[in-house]
């Protein structure tokens, strides 16, 4: 992976993506995106209402703002992942079956997410950085439930969640960072503070009593906002002191 590209910035990217295109009704084979006319798209464009794996990844990095080198470092590893997922499938011929196809695009996110290189010691940054980018589109962003599917139903897991609120976007972030058992024991510490900034940040916005609060009650941008103030300050913490350098 090139040294420039930040491991967390495309892991946030695929996350996101995959949140995209995991329900059925707005994934497309079209490698890009459809209006509701059919026609094709730009992923990034506004009337895009269904996506590819490659539209998918191109509205989570319009969303996010992220670098070209970030996007092509998530590109090279959904494709190698693809590849690797594509030699061992053994359902239903991916190219004959619609279902089968779509399995295979989410199964393809599901592996690069899987072997995508983690931080050491996650911190409260890494959860942020990818809770935000999870949420940064009010399309992706809920209230009354951690998940939301498209017809608005709550769900009490994230596999088929299309919308998320703060702190289902927290949840999954963490899911992520904590690929592994001994990762998930080392990850609480982070996720706790993360959860603590994201609250004296709901304060500062709104007099809120938390993150939650703030999320339930509050607008999309201010969402997003509240998420902005708690990574300027988790990056203050990690900044190393002047007497460090």
């Amino acid at each position: 992976m090139d040294p420039r590209t930040d491991i967390v910035v495309v892991a946030a990217l695929l996350v996101a993506a995959r949140t995209v295109v995991a329900d059925p009704a707005r994934w497309c084979v079209y490698p890009h995106a459809l209006d509701a006319n059919g026609h094709s798209r730009e992923g990034r464009a506004n009337g895009a209402v269904c996506w590819g794996a490659t539209g998918a990844l191109d509205r989570a990095a319009a969303d996010a703002e992220a670098a070209e080198h970030d996007i092509a470092g998530a590109r090279r590893q959904l494709n190698d992942a693809a590849l690797r997922v594509a030699s061992g499938w053994r359902g239903t011929a991916w190219l004959l079956d619609r279902n089968a196809a779509h399995a295979m695009t989410v199964a393809s996110f599901d592996e690069a997410i899987r072997a995508m290189p983690r931080p050491e010691a996650p911190g409260p940054v890494d959860i942020l950085s990818i809770a935000r980018t999870l949420i940064a589109h009010p399309g992706r962003w809920a209230q009354g439930a951690i998940a939301l599917d498209r017809n608005g139903r709550a769900l009490t897991t994230f596999d088929a969640g299309c919308r998320f609120c703060a702190a289902g976007a927290v949840g999954l972030a963490a899911h992520v960072l904590g690929g592994d058992e001994a990762a998930r024991r080392t990850i609480g510490p982070a996720v706790d503070k993360a959860s603590r900034l994201l609250d004296c940040a709901a304060s500062k916005l709104g007099d809120y009593e938390s993150y939650i609060g703030l999320n339930e009650h509050d607008s999309h941008a201010n969402v997003v906002a509240m998420f902005d103030h708690a990574l300027d300050m988790a990056r203050a913490d990690s900044a190393p002191s002047p007497e460090a350098t």
